[in-house]
């Protein structure tokens, strides 16, 4: 088993310098479960709305976008990518030779094949910030076959060691306490997402699923903090496009700047001399 070993001031709620079991990763575990929710999930396996990417979240990964070099997923390392991902019961097959792992990390990044159709997804927007710790993050993931969401708090942040990839991740940790609709990762979440919303309907990326504690007390989260790897990431996935519009918004465009030109030279002649 895994050393996670978070420094005090990271983590008030945890004593300094204990030393807590990590499984070798969600994906890993022997049984595929749903998120957790305190009290039950009654209502928590639809798209809650307000914004919130639910779509871009799949069964192994979260679908960033278009960028400049391609459509990109990110999950786990140790969820890996050969078996491509499904979004919206389509299955997308993994572009082979593109998969790139971010230093030693528990962070993987590789491109999908779109010659059949690309998802009709927005791009994600990744947190270049880490969220404060006490703010308030939704998890959603597809461990058990069924999406379900749930919420939670930002408790801290440090590094932490998955035995299967060896050297240490940056993560950020939420714990399980009996609060109602509170949110822990299962066997099978691993891939899964942690967002925040920076403001009405404004969601940020923060965070990719990748461990779990179940032996102390309260159990924990752990997910890779994509703040303090950003700059990797954008490195190598490039910059995001925009939606291309399609000919007939093209069409109405040009037939609103027709409009404004023909307004403006009336408005000239009819200036005096």
């Amino acid at each position: 088993l895994a050393p996670f070993d978070p420094p005090m001031k990271s983590f008030p709620k945890f004593p300094h310098r204990m030393l807590i079991a990590l499984m070798v990763g969600l994906f890993l575990a022997p049984a595929a479960n749903a998120l957790i929710i305190y009290g039950g999930a009654t209502g928590q396996t639809t798209d809650p709305g307000g914004g919130l990417p639910w779509a871009n979240v799949g069964n192994t990964g979260v679908f960033l976008g278009n960028y400049d070099s391609g459509y990109w997923v990110i999950t786990a390392n140790h969820v890996g990518y050969v078996s491509g991902i499904t979004l919206d019961g389509t299955h997308y097959s993994a572009v082979g030779g593109t998969n790139q792992r971010v230093g030693t990390t528990d962070l993987l990044l590789y491109r999908i094949d779109v010659s059949g159709g690309a998802p009709s997804l927005s791009n994600l927007t990744i947190s270049h910030l880490s969220p404060s710790i006490g703010q308030a993050i939704t998890m959603v993931a597809d461990g058990s076959g069924t999406m379900t969401w749930g919420d939670n708090t930002v408790d801290g942040y440090g590094n932490y060691t998955l035995v299967s990839e060896g050297p240490t991740t940056f993560g950020l940790v939420t714990d399980y306490d009996a609060v109602a609709g509170e949110t822990q990762a299962q066997g099978g979440d691993s891939g899964g997402a942690l967002f925040y919303e920076v403001s009405t309907g404004n969601w940020w990326l923060s965070g990719i699923i990748s461990g779990v504690d179940t032996v102390s007390n309260p159990d924990i989260t752990v997910s890779v903090a994509l703040g303090y790897y950003y700059n990797d990431i954008v490195g190598i996935v490039g910059s995001p496009l925009t939606a291309v519009p399609e000919p007939a918004t093209w069409a109405a465009l040009l037939g609103a700047f027709a409009l404004i030109g023909t307004l403006v030279v009336r408005r000239r002649r009819r200036l005096p001399n």
